[in-house]
């Protein structure tokens, strides 16, 4: 590793390291690829479904909150790995599971959130007939989920740099 610092002074870098960081953590990470997947498929639910404004922008926030949750859980778990230095500790162990639990609880909303929009403001089964109605008559609404799902069998692994 260089020298140089981790800061920039100048708008284009932050914004190339911030893509990095998010390229770098969905090929590393699992259950961020995962999470991605089950985002652009409530995303195609609701399309279906015909949510409204306000349940739009509820369902976007929670997509971009669950995901947040696991971008920051991965931060804390290298920057944890990084600090113990390879050695078992139970501050780190406790800072991994505190993270892990923000993860969880943004996932419990997220399904809440489904539950919500999808099966008590309207009726499940007439929710699941207007996604197979709209993948029968539009097929191709099945891209994004299917490249999501796709490209998160095939990931990567994770590397240390």
């Amino acid at each position: 590793m260089s020298g140089r610092p981790f800061r920039h002074k100048a708008l284009l870098p932050r914004f190339r390291d911030a893509g990095r960081g998010l390229v770098r953590a969905y090929r590393e990470e699992p259950n961020l690829r995962f999470h991605v997947f089950a985002g652009t498929c409530a995303a195609v639910a609701a399309y279906a479904v015909g949510v409204s404004g306000w349940e739009v922008a509820y369902l976007g926030g929670t997509i971009a909150l669950v995901l947040f949750a696991e971008l920051v859980n991965t931060a804390v778990e290298r920057a944890t790995d990084l600090a113990a230095g390879g050695r078992r500790h139970p501050l780190a162990g406790a800072a991994k599971e505190v993270a892990a639990g923000a993860v969880l609880l943004t996932a419990l909303h997220a399904l809440f959130a489904a539950t919500l929009l999808f099966a008590l403001r309207r009726d499940l089964a007439e929710s699941v007939q207007a996604v197979f109605r709209l993948l029968i008559h539009r097929p191709l609404w099945l891209l994004p989920p299917a490249i999501a799902g796709v490209l998160g069998l095939f990931g990567g692994s994770r590397h240390e740099s």
